[in-house]
């Protein structure tokens, strides 16, 4: 996140927006800022504004953390994503990769460093970060759901 911000870059003008963001990021738990990453990676954004977005509608992203493969992927989602009812003794007719494929195609996600990362919002991905130098970033939903 810190390579998308451009810390050196900042300069006094970008301060309410600087602080805007880290009223955005303050709520957030460490598995939170994790997801944020992964999010922030899977989008490659630059910029307060973008990151502070990223931030407020952090909900409408789903995230695996570690998940690297296709395979644990799916493994992750019949194990352990709560949609599924395990049975150990079927083990062995499990396809994880392919139904980590699929899940992967369905949900337009992609890995990253930080993990598996997809976004599950409403409207599309590039209006939410679509640049709007007339709105500052602003804690809380405004309306369409967009925060920004």
């Amino acid at each position: 996140m810190a390579d998308a911000l451009d810390l050196e870059q900042l300069s006094g003008d970008d301060l309410p927006s600087l602080n805007r963001l880290c009223q955005a990021i303050e709520p957030l738990t460490d598995a939170d800022i994790e997801k944020l990453n992964a999010a922030v990676l899977m989008t490659d954004t630059s910029g307060i504004l973008s990151v502070c977005r990223l931030a407020e509608n952090l909900d409408q992203f789903s995230f695996v953390p570690g998940v690297q493969t296709p395979e644990e992927y799916g493994k992750y989602m019949i194990q352990n994503s709560g949609h599924f009812e395990y049975d150990k003794n079927l083990e062995g007719f499990y396809d994880y990769r392919r139904y980590g494929e699929q899940r992967i195609r369905e949900d337009g996600g992609q890995f990253n460093e930080c993990g598996y990362v997809a976004y599950q919002g409403a409207i599309p991905l590039e209006e939410l970060m679509r640049d709007n130098p007339e709105e500052p970033c602003q804690q809380g939903p405004q309306m369409g759901g967009l925060s920004c």
